[in-house]
């Protein structure tokens, strides 16, 4: 049964009389020390984690270097939460997309876990070195709900050869064709990932170009382990399909070093990002705006050029540069998404799209798919704040502590353990009151607050002679001040303000009147 308390201000000048305090909270347990937390979402719940909005169940572990999150959702929600292409798209880039995450989703899961799923109990995943995964948020705009369709378009449907799911791999952008996977990975070669042409892509990053100083890219080459001694040259050894990687080799008066492209692109990344960070990636000609990456693809070539230069103001002289050129974002293997939208602009449909980049295969039914998957969110982290928009049950090391509850979680990792912090006023119903007063510069009030002892679902109602003015609706607001904006009060004005707080442990409520005076 909801509590209902009345306080009363009277006056243009309001008088303002204090209602009854809240009660305080019975003493608890606050901090716990724990091997793991689950939080599982309730009656349609949803949870927020940094600026990530996820539907699944999540469980924070604790580990050697930090915490890791992982969430256990449904595979359709699974796909609704991948992030790789934007929803603008045309329909059957869309859905060849989908088909290409579920399949690429099914080969991973039947290839097993890699050493750090099994570390941190998860299947795959959740950035570019799976496929990109960001939960639930953004759904129901138009653009999203244009993603919904190509998932329920899609239902269940897979590429596979042999009754076995294909490596459907795919990148960004190519320039112009792509590669076959032996020829950027190494390894044997798969009839699924074979170069093809691949026109018309609008991607900026089609062709790209920068330059090094000969000082940066000796430092650049020391630090990722390539050049000792004196630098020399760089010459770079192209392949036609089918035949190996793209080389570089360093040449220095200690020796010769040669490097694939694929593996230096992810040297100079990180050598760049160390010692150049204000300098690399570099600015797009014509642009203020830089590159994503330094290296972007295993396409490009690097090649020394001489200039005249003026070095501290001594004499002229001939320097040394060199100049990268490269094509595609990515690693170039199986569907240029660039060029699944060019397809999809010409008309193509998703089932030839695919069909193209993956060697004749297309898209069908496939129901050995689980019907969950375990998505790896983060890891080694210090600390993380879950926020559900409704009740939620929490588990700590196998124990429930809460079986349908409002409010935010902390949990922080502290010597190899995790402390997690509940929502203020766990396990109590909900109060609210302890209302004050705050007025503007002529004494009159602008601004009411009061305060909820837990996390609840509040709604505020504000109604001037009897006429609402505003509703806020349910909304979940955690534990502490509320503030609610009011209208100007003018003479012989009656504001109201009711105040209702609910949750599954129960309800309050609280009104306050403010009666403006005469002229």
């Amino acid at each position: 049964m909801a509590r209902i308390r009345d306080v009363l201000a009277v006056g243009l000048l309001p008088l303002f009389v204090a209602g009854p305090a809240l009660a305080q909270p019975e003493e608890l347990d606050d901090r716990v020390s724990a091997r793991s937390v689950v939080i599982e979402p309730l009656a349609g719940t949803r949870v927020t984690v940094g600026e990530r909005l996820y539907a699944g169940v999540l469980t924070v572990a604790s580990h050697g270097g930090g915490l890791a999150l992982v969430e256990e959702t449904t595979i359709d929600d699974y796909l609704l939460g991948i992030r790789e292409v934007p929803f603008s798209w045309p329909e059957e880039a869309l859905a060849a997309q989908v088909v290409a995450a579920r399949t690429y989703l099914a080969w991973t899961l039947d290839r097993g876990r890699s050493a750090n799923g099994r570390t941190y109990g998860y299947d795959i995943c959740a950035t570019t070195a799976c496929q990109v995964y960001a939960g639930v948020g953004g759904l129901g705009s138009q653009e999203g709900l244009r993603w919904e369709r190509a998932v329920a378009r899609t239902s269940g449907e897979i590429l596979s050869s042999g009754g076995q799911p294909v490596q459907a791999m795919y990148s960004s952008t190519s320039d112009g064709r792509t590669r076959n996977v032996e020829d950027v990975f190494g390894g044997s070669p798969s009839p699924h990932l074979r170069a093809v042409e691949s026109p018309g892509e609008t991607s900026p990053f089609v062709k790209w170009e920068f330059t090094f100083t000969r000082r940066q890219a000796a430092r650049m080459f020391a630090h990722g382990g390539l050049l000792e001694g004196r630098l020399i040259d760089v010459t770079t050894q192209r392949t036609t399909d089918g035949e190996g990687p793209w080389t570089v080799t360093v040449h220095s008066d200690q020796g010769d070093v040669t490097i694939d492209t694929w593996t230096l692109r992810t040297r100079l990344n990180r050598a760049a990002a160390a010692l150049y960070p204000d300098d690399f990636p570099a600015v797009r000609p014509g642009s203020e705006r830089r590159y994503p990456q330094t290296i972007m693809s295993p396409n490009y070539t690097i090649e020394a050029e001489q200039f005249l230069a003026r070095p501290d103001q001594g004499p002229l002289g001939l320097e040394t540069r060199y100049r990268v050129r490269g094509g595609g974002w990515g690693h170039l293997v199986g569907m240029s998404q660039y060029g699944a939208e060019a397809m999809a602009t010409r008309g193509v449909a998703y089932p030839e799209i695919l069909a193209h980049y993956y060697g004749g295969v297309r898209p069908a039914v496939d129901d050995t798919l689980p019907q969950r998957v375990r998505v790896g969110l983060d890891i080694e982290l210090r600390q993380l704040v879950v926020v559900p928009d409704g009740p939620v049950r929490v588990v700590i090391d196998g124990e429930e502590v809460a079986a349908s509850e409002l409010g935010a979680w902390t949990v922080s990792w502290q010597d190899g353990v995790a402390i997690v912090d509940p929502p203020d006023g766990l396990g109590l119903p909900p109060q609210v009151g302890g209302w004050r007063t705050f007025f503007d510069s002529r004494g009159v009030i602008e601004l009411v607050t009061l305060r909820s002892r837990t996390a609840a679902e509040v709604r505020i109602v504000v109604t001037e002679n009897r006429v609402v003015v505003s509703d806020s609706g349910w909304q979940v607001r955690q534990a502490g001040v509320i503030a609610v904006d009011l209208p100007p009060l003018g003479p012989r004005t009656a504001l109201t303000v009711a105040v209702t707080a609910r949750s599954p442990l129960g309800e309050d409520a609280t009104t306050l009147r403010i009666l403006g005076g005469t002229e």
